[in-house]
């Protein structure tokens, strides 16, 4: 959903700060947004007034104030469409173009079967089985993909827009057809897109993971890829057969597959942890990165016995607050280039 909102003069004191925060909310409309299947999309204003709010049968809104705080029933009831787990959302400087980042779905289904289930569609297109350590099957979209729209005439205040999938998340061994609709090769691959930003001085888009899909194969991280434009890319088709023999083909828009020089991985972080904010110097020379939670996966019984922790960053074998012993914690890290350059070319 979005929220565009009348802003007011200059901040309340910083003394008073439940104003100053207050006001930024006082006026405004609250939208949402529908995928179509042709590649376009609506704005729709959750509005008492809108008649498919105001008679929702599902629901009876009292006022304004229900619909803003029950905005997902609200947008239920407009037909909004139900994305993939939306995490974060980041604005491409060189065009307004805007990224959001789906980071996975294991109750996409083909048949819905519970109240649960969403089917696919073309904003949300894929359902598939990712196999983990051999053993478990996932189900639905669990890696993941990464959607941007352009709003017509570039004006943010549009109700319209077109969109295509930036990136799909998958395992570079995937099915190419189905799966890794974004061609991603074994250096590039990754699952569970979250945090997302563009650095002003090169305009490079960052992709930080919060997975637990591909972590049989390695650890969260962080991708570099140049943005591309809505529309850069091609047509899919794809085909399933649902559990009464019958055939759902879903229609989606994929942007220009992954290069080795569009997309790169640029780190990946430690056992346990996941990837979150980047944050640039203003001369692009030195990146602020945050690792968040390392070592959550060590189980609860094992917490006493530092041997059994799935990890100790950042402390090492030698180095850091009780080296090989210590306890996980989380901890921003500051990326610089060895030339002095900026980080990123």
């Amino acid at each position: 959903m979005g929220i565009r909102c009348q802003l007011g003069a200059a901040d309340a004191s910083p003394n008073d700060r439940l104003a100053t925060g207050d006001k930024y909310l006082n006026d405004g409309k609250l939208y949402v947004a529908k995928f179509n299947a042709d590649g376009s999309g609506q704005w729709i204003e959750l509005s008492i007034t809108t008649p498919a709010i105001a008679s929702y049968s599902k629901y009876t809104f009292a006022d304004q104030a229900d619909v803003c705080v029950n905005s997902r029933l609200a947008a239920d009831a407009v037909g909004a469409t139900k994305m993939d787990r939306p995490e974060w959302c980041a604005v491409n400087p060189e065009n307004g173009e805007i990224y959001f980042t789906l980071t996975n779905n294991s109750n996409r289904k083909v048949d819905a079967t519970s109240s649960s289930h969403s089917v696919v569609d073309s904003a949300n297109p894929r359902y598939y089985t990712d196999v983990k350590s051999g053993t478990t099957n996932q189900t639905g979209n669990p890696n993941g993909h990464i959607i941007r729209i352009a709003e017509t005439g570039s004006d943010a205040a549009a109700t319209s827009f077109k969109w295509d999938v930036f990136l799909f998340g998958a395992e570079s061994t995937a099915d190419g057809t189905k799966v890794n609709l974004s061609g991603l090769t074994a250096d590039q691959d990754f699952s569970s897109p979250d945090g997302l930003a563009f650095t002003p001085s090169t305009g490079i888009c960052w992709i930080q993971t919060d997975d637990g899909a591909y972590t049989d194969v390695t650890n969260c991280m962080m991708l570099a890829a140049l943005p591309g434009l809505v529309g850069d890319g091609s047509k899919v088709s794809l085909t399933y057969t649902k559990t009464d023999g019958s055939t759902l083909k879903v229609d989606t828009f994929a942007g220009k597959k992954a290069t080795a020089d569009s997309l790169k991985r640029f780190l990946v972080g430690t056992p346990g942890c996941e990837i979150t904010g980047v944050c640039e110097t203003p001369d692009g020379k030195t990146l602020f990165i945050n690792i968040q939670h390392p070592g959550e996966t060590t189980k609860m019984s094992d917490i006493a016995d530092p041997s059994k922790f799935t990890s100790h960053w950042p402390g090492i074998a030698g180095y850091g607050a009780g080296g090989s012993n210590a306890r996980p914690r989380s901890a921003t890290i500051v990326i610089s280039k060895t030339n002095g350059g900026r980080v990123g070319t």
